[in-house]
């Protein structure tokens, strides 16, 4: 038995999963005090440099304007999510992996909701783990040799 759920409801589903619960108001950065103001740039800056990114930084005093994303993007993305994530993988010469409660419990509920009839949480693990090794399979070996 599915249930018929709006992509709104998926999305908030998502981002209460993910620890990012969506805000409903948008604070203004000049009515921050500035040492708070001080400490979130900085505090950008350090993930960025620890991430090996180099991000511009804007230097005009124009407002960034934030673009609201339709319902078909969301769809769009959340397709692209089950495809990458939620196809049921065949695994050969199964090992145990042990994962915490909550890990366990957050995971289940993706599966259970977005999630085929045969789709289970030691297959998005598997997908999960296939696509971390194809995106830093390279860096991986070439660390290795260092």
């Amino acid at each position: 038995m599915k249930k018929n759920v709006s992509s709104q409801t998926m999305d908030a589903a998502l981002q209460t999963f993910l620890g990012n619960k969506p805000s409903t108001e948008t604070l203004n950065p000049d009515t921050q005090p500035a040492d708070t103001q001080e400490q979130q740039g900085k505090s950008n800056e350090t993930v960025q440099e620890q991430a090996g990114e180099a991000v511009p930084e804007q230097t005009d005093e124009t407002p960034q304007v934030v673009r609201r994303i339709s319902g078909k993007q969301r769809r769009a993305s959340l397709e692209e999510y089950k495809e990458a994530f939620l196809t049921v993988p065949a695994i050969e010469d199964r090992k145990p992996v042990f994962l915490s409660r909550s890990t366990r419990d957050a995971l289940d509920r993706i599966v259970r909701m977005f999630g085929g009839r045969r789709m289970s949480v030691s297959g998005l693990v598997e997908n999960i783990a296939r696509q971390h090794l194809d995106t830093y399979g390279e860096d991986i070996e070439a660390w290795r040799k260092l």
